[in-house]
């Protein structure tokens, strides 16, 4: 490590020999190089934001009804167009970028270079765009950049009316198919119900139901039926005066026509009774009347007997002069009777009624079904049409508002920040290249003067000489310098270091106002005017 530590003191200490030489190299590189910066082109950008609203109407439209497709975001299609040969032709034409060549291939390049220099970037999320251009001069930055925003916003809202546009049409062409689907099954569904009108299910139910609901009060009417019979049973019986219990006692008693036909006659016998007292008052027994009354008496006795001898009487008379009334409680339990007679015969009625629903439910269960899971399918496909009708009709009218909306541009377009003519150039960076002129400059001086120094070895101690020579060192002479001489060599050091430092300084300045003075040394050699 000392070794080639020494050796590196060595190789400095014969560059240093040549430092002239490199500080004229370090000069006119870095005069060169400053020169060459000075006079690269100067690149003006103009930009604009603008806010722009690329949600499109289709799919908001469709949402709910229709699966949405991924479909590119339409400013980026929008920018791939700016950046089209067509669309740049019309740029070059507006903007006279076509002056600065004379021939078709510089034309081509030209727009190559157009496209290249021109950056359109933002974020679709939050819909801010930026549009920028660099050029040479900052007048054709600043139109380049106006026309550029003005084609995006043109062919931006055209997209957007044309997908408006095209949503409406889709739309009302969907609400058509879907009016001629929902006229279509309603159609179908009022044919079915007229054809099926009778066996179509109403508020009762369907027919399972209904059937079952016709025989459990089929049960009911029934068991109704069988406590009104055994109530009209017990009104007979304390009619007839027989005892209820047993079934012969149910058996014998008598029916509601027997008890009436035997009160009819009780009632005549009694006025037979009546007349014939009567007549027994005025008349003898061998009077005729008497006896035809007689007579006519024992033959109602004897008609009562032989026909309704086993009911029980129903007036209360016990002699034959006896002129008492009909029994009332007799004639309250007869009115009894006569309502259990009615009620047990409007049950009847209700029973061969309702036995014959549940037959005809039984007949019909093999179709009725059917017929409802028809009925059923029927009114699922027109209730489907219907709400996807609707629907389609709500969002068509969106269409329109949306349509009407979009024809309005400060809707979908805000221009955040205008373009504007630039006054500061945004390349080339020359404070950064300049530092880098001078570094390559002070870089190629020391790589000239080591060269020399290769070229024209030295040696600065023994040990370099007995190692390149294979000899020993007898002794060294040492070298004496007067005070003039050191005087010369100071002021010379000064020299160096003052034109070395005056380097640095003027590539220092130059770097802090290269601005100016990059334009005043175009100006005079002409470049600005190009």
């Amino acid at each position: 490590m000392k070794d080639q530590f020494e050796a590196l003191i060595s190789a400095v200490r014969s560059a240093r020999r040549f430092r002239w030489v490199a500080l004229m190299v370090t000069w006119s590189v870095g005069i060169l190089g400053v020169l060459a910066v000075l006079l690269l082109p100067n690149q003006y950008q103009s930009r604009a934001q603008i806010f722009v609203d690329t949600r499109t109407v289709l799919r908001p439209l469709l949402q709910g009804l229709a699966v949405s497709s991924q479909t590119q975001d339409q400013t980026d299609v929008v920018r791939r167009a700016l950046l089209a040969r067509p669309s740049l032709d019309k740029v070059a034409r507006n903007t006279g970028l076509y002056k600065r060549t004379n021939s078709p291939e510089g034309a081509d390049r030209m727009l190559t270079e157009l496209a290249d220099r021109i950056f359109i970037t933002g974020d679709s999320t939050l819909g801010i765009y930026t549009i920028s251009y660099s050029d040479s001069s900052p007048a054709m930055a600043l139109v380049v950049v106006q026309n550029l925003l003005d084609t995006f916003v043109q062919r931006s809202l055209g997209a957007g009316r044309a997908d408006t546009q095209s949503a409406e049409r889709f739309l009302t062409k969907q609400v058509s198919d879907y009016e001629a689907r929902l006229s279509e099954s309603e159609r179908q569904l009022a044919d079915f119900k007229k054809k099926n009108l009778e066996m179509m299910p109403d508020q009762r139910g369907d027919y399972f139901v209904r059937l079952q609901g016709e025989v459990a009060s089929l049960q009911k009417v029934r068991t109704d039926l069988a406590v009104e019979k055994r109530q009209r049973d017990e009104l007979r019986a304390k009619i007839s005066g027989g005892d209820s219990r047993g079934a012969a006692a149910l058996q014998s008693l008598p029916t509601s026509q027997e008890i009436q036909a035997a009160t009819a006659l009780d009632v005549r016998i009694r006025d037979a009774k009546r007349q014939v007292d009567d007549l027994l008052l005025k008349f003898t027994d061998r009077h005729p009347d008497v006896q035809a009354a007689r007579e006519t008496l024992h033959a109602l006795e004897t008609q009562r007997a032989a026909e309704l001898g086993t009911v029980r009487v129903t007036n209360g008379a016990q002699s034959e002069s006896s002129s008492v009334p009909v029994d009332p409680v007799i004639q309250n339990l007869q009115i009894a009777l006569n309502g259990a007679d009615v009620q047990v015969a409007a049950l009847e009625t209700q029973e061969q009624q309702s036995a014959a629903r549940v037959a005809e439910l039984h007949q019909v269960l093999t179709t009725g079904p059917e017929v409802e899971a028809e009925l059923a399918r029927l009114n699922r496909d027109y209730g489907v049409t219907k709400v996807q009708y609707e629907a389609l009709l709500q969002r068509l009218e969106s269409a329109k508002l949306s349509n009407d909306a979009d024809r309005s541009e400060d809707l979908r377009f805000k221009i955040l920040d205008p373009p504007r003519r630039p006054i500061q150039p945004v390349s080339p960076n020359r404070l950064l290249l300049l530092i880098g002129v001078l570094v390559f400059s002070v870089l190629i001086g020391g790589a000239v003067a080591f060269v020399l120094a290769l070229t024209q070895p030295v040696f600065f101690s023994k040990k370099a000489i007995t190692a390149a020579t294979g000899l020993p060192v007898i002794g060294v002479v040492s070298r004496a310098r007067t005070p003039r001489l050191l005087a010369a060599e100071r002021r010379a050091s000064f020299t160096y270091a003052s034109i070395a430092l005056l380097l640095v300084t003027a590539v220092t300045v130059t770097a802090v106002f290269n601005y100016p003075i990059s334009k005043l040394l175009q100006h005079l050699v002409g470049l600005d005017r190009i």
